[in-house]
């Protein structure tokens, strides 16, 4: 009994402490992104983005780039890319948009988003294929569901 109320303080620990990268509305990065735990895009962000966690791109937000990796991915805004990939699932939120190619474990398009693009569902274990050899970010546990600034998917 007391354990899990230990693992349950743990987890909600490590949850405050995740790090938290916010790219405001305005602001606009061109490059390669690389960052760890929760990315929320409201600006823009123009080139490759690697996250060990989870990218939120928000209503406002667009990303624009060959590539995309991250552990998951949620899209309310637009997202532009060659090449997505995630090791868990991608949300594409209603008024969301994904132009190009997919691979995730699980892909979840809400009525009144839009994909255009392939996609392959991948097991657990997606590696990257990357052609410079780059590492793969590696997975954050327990990351933190998306912030109450944003609508919850129905």
């Amino acid at each position: 009994m007391f354990r899990r109320k230990a693992e349950a303080t743990k987890g909600a620990n490590r949850a405050k402490t995740e790090p938290f990268t916010y790219i405001q509305r305005g602001t606009t990065i061109e490059g390669e992104l690389v960052a760890e735990g929760r990315v929320r895009v409201h600006g823009v962000v123009r080139g490759n983005v690697r996250v060990a966690g989870t990218l939120e791109v928000a209503e406002a937000g667009l990303v624009e780039g060959q590539r995309v990796e991250a552990d998951e991915v949620k899209i309310i805004g637009r997202v532009v890319v060659e090449r997505l990939e995630a090791r868990g699932k991608v949300e594409i939120w209603s008024g969301g948009e994904l132009v190009g190619d997919v691979s995730a474990t699980s892909l979840d398009i809400e009525e009144g988003a839009r994909f255009t693009g392939r996609s392959e569902m991948a097991g657990a274990s997606l590696v990257s294929s990357a052609p410079d050899g780059a590492s793969q970010p590696e997975p954050v546990e327990d990351a933190e569901p998306l912030a109450d600034d944003a609508r919850a998917p129905a």
